[in-house]
């Protein structure tokens, strides 16, 4: 069995066909896919629908599926009378929020409604029921795995979305630390989370954004061993931005193997 991760698919069906291909992946190994699967991209639901059927592959909630169930609901209590949108004139609506141009929800919106009601009810049960932490241990080490970032709490081995309080889900999916001020390689930093010893996996940042690029300009999987205190690795290579610079990065936990599919044809 080997164990992969990956992160920041966002709607792009092909290029993670290929990363499978890639990889060889084969049942009996396990994919922890690391959230933001969907938006920007035009086969978000098309990827969700195809993750849901993978025993092997396991998905964790990014702030893009966030902002589609907030939608999802928001939506909703609009048809039954709930929700007043005057009130929200003066602010984005869950809706406006998640199709904004800056997040990219049109194409999986409009995949989701055309949707019959019982598949939109089984991605909605689905999202509902992920994790947005898991801490596992792969050769000795001990990996947590968010989309994002972490709380200053003890939870054990996994934290589900339906366990958290909605505060401590939007600060796991949105919060991250590289947005934090300061020197992140201050030997005096301490790691801001309960897990101090752990290896901290996450996306949402991609790594163009950190310069960490390749000799080609293009995003590659952050590694670090001291930043803000933490073993931090981002597996965030860009996909997002929809250009050459943009990969999907994938690691093997068991021999730290890296491995890259070019979201456009420039390798």
């Amino acid at each position: 069995m080997r164990t992969f991760v990956v992160s920041d698919i966002h709607g792009h069906y092909e290029t993670f066909m290929k990363l499978l291909r890639l990889i060889d992946f084969k049942p009996e190994d396990i994919m922890y896919i690391d959230g933001d699967v969907i938006d920007r991209g035009k086969d978000g639901i098309k990827l969700i629908q195809y993750i849901m059927k993978q025993e092997n592959m396991e998905m964790f909630l990014g702030n893009h599926e966030m902002m589609m169930l907030r939608a999802i609901e928001y939506e909703r209590d609009l048809k039954l009378g709930k929700i007043d949108p005057r009130r929200d004139e003066e602010h984005l609506t869950p809706y406006e929020l998640w199709t904004h141009p800056a997040n990219g929800g049109e194409d999986t919106f409009a995949d989701f409604y055309r949707l019959s009601v019982e598949e939109q009810d089984e991605i909605e049960k689905y999202l509902k029921s992920l994790r947005l932490i898991k801490r596992i241990e792969v050769g000795g080490v001990k990996y947590h795995i968010s989309h994002s970032y972490s709380i200053n709490r003890r939870f054990g081995k996994e934290l589900f979305l339906r366990n958290a309080d909605p505060v401590e889900a939007e600060t796991i999916v949105w919060e991250s630390i590289f947005d934090r001020m300061g020197d992140p390689y201050d030997k005096k930093e301490k790691c801001p989370f309960q897990y101090k010893r752990d290896h901290y996996i996450v996306g949402h940042i991609f790594t163009q954004r950190l310069n960490h690029l390749d000799d080609l300009g293009r995003g590659m999987i952050f590694i670090s061993e001291k930043y803000r205190g933490c073993y931090v690795i981002d597996m965030d290579c860009g996909m997002a931005i929809n250009s050459r610079s943009s990969r999907l990065g994938c690691l093997q936990l068991e021999t730290m193997e890296e491995f890259y599919v070019a979201l456009m044809d420039n390798e």
